[in-house]
């Protein structure tokens, strides 16, 4: 699968435009055997200056754990961005079309009481009425430990439409 895939899609996903100001995500993190280990909530809140999408993430797990991420988000090109945060290795890079967008990063993620360097393929896909399904495998050593699984909606934005009904 490959971003180009999506050209024709929409709506299309306007990364700036969806992020700026407030959403809200659900998730989930599944291992490679389909146990689920963790579920979680992130508050988001976006701005963009001069530029650059500044993505505030404020992550509740389960457990009653909390985490906060900050993304520095770059359009580089007609279709490509450059991230960054705290966790990750070096930049995520990422290419949109239509209605898609896909990361790659490494980032050094907490387990346990220790850290794991691991991969993530990251794709997102906005749909109809605001949302945004995302998914993402992560690899350590190249093979896959897990998937994780999000569902984003905007404040007010109509989940079902009269068509749906």
């Amino acid at each position: 699968m490959k971003p180009q895939d999506f050209a024709h899609k929409e709506p299309v996903f306007d990364v700036y435009a969806y992020f700026q100001g407030h959403s809200r995500a659900w998730g989930i993190f599944e291992d490679r055997f389909g146990k689920l280990r963790r579920q979680f909530t992130v508050d988001i809140h976006g701005e963009v200056n001069d530029g650059v999408l500044a993505l505030t993430e404020d992550f509740v797990y389960d457990d009653g754990e909390t985490e906060q991420r900050i993304w520095k988000i770059h359009k580089t090109g007609d279709h490509t961005y450059e991230g960054t945060f705290g966790d990750i290795v070096g930049v995520a890079l990422g290419e949109q079309y239509g209605n898609a967008l896909n990361w790659n990063y490494e980032m050094d993620l907490k387990v346990g009481d220790g850290t794991w360097r691991v991969s993530f393929d990251d794709w997102m896909f906005l749909q109809p009425n605001g949302v945004l399904v995302n998914r993402a495998r992560v690899r350590k050593w190249g093979l896959e430990i897990g998937e994780v699984s999000l569902f984003f909606a905007k404040p007010n934005a109509p989940l079902f439409s009269q068509a749906a009904e």
